[in-house]
């Protein structure tokens, strides 16, 4: 009986976290409700206030769900058996995953806004997750042992070569119509291209 509670518990809350997905995106977080959420998702609003509080926790669950899938993908250990490119790529791939779908990419914007309205409110949120190329960092280490990268500072190239993704498709693409991978491959392509003509240590 305790396993089927939890489970009917389980799938409500799936449900309130979609609903709640699509008023984020569609109306973004100041104007989203929590009778619009519940309306959205099906429920009763005393069903959503019972499994998250407040607008503020749900949003913050979205948030923690959303990059922690993001960050099980770039969780990527160093490899000697493969190229520095396949790497790199797995790398831009990851963060690629944040904009690859309509629904990934509506969320990403709604952050964006949220966060660029409330930059105290960015930092306090962003602060609860390890910096975006912390994963990055222990690989180029394990590259330069390796003797595979050459970087004075390590954390200045991780930080450049994230800069290059966000800056050359990460944020075109989110004010854009969205995402042609076909269309963005001469991009990430030429990402690598610089990053290792810059860091790669050529025998």
């Amino acid at each position: 009986m305790n396993q089927q509670k939890e489970r009917d518990k389980s799938k409500k809350r799936a449900i309130i976290l979609d609903g709640a997905t699509t008023v984020f995106i569609n109306m973004g977080y100041e104007l989203a409700s929590m009778d619009k959420i519940a309306e959205t998702a099906k429920v009763s609003k005393r069903t959503v206030y019972n499994h998250f509080g407040s607008k503020e926790n749900l949003f913050q669950v979205i948030i923690a769900d959303f990059l922690a899938q993001r960050q099980e993908l770039k969780t990527i250990k160093y490899d000697k058996e493969k190229t520095l490119e396949e790497q790199l790529l797995a790398f831009i791939n990851a963060e690629i995953f944040l904009i690859d779908s309509p629904k990934r990419i509506g969320l990403s914007r709604s952050m964006t806004i949220t966060f660029l309205s409330d930059l105290q409110y960015a930092r306090e949120t962003v602060s609860k997750y390890p910096p975006t190329f912390s994963v990055f960092l222990d690989w180029l280490k394990e590259a330069e042992n390796d003797n595979k990268i050459c970087a004075t500072n390590l954390l200045l190239a991780a930080s450049l070569f994230y800069s290059l993704i966000i800056g050359a498709i990460t944020w075109p693409v989110l004010f854009t119509d969205g995402i042609n991978k076909q269309a963005i491959k001469p991009m990430i392509d030429e990402i690598i291209a610089i990053f290792l003509a810059r860091y790669g240590n050529i025998d």
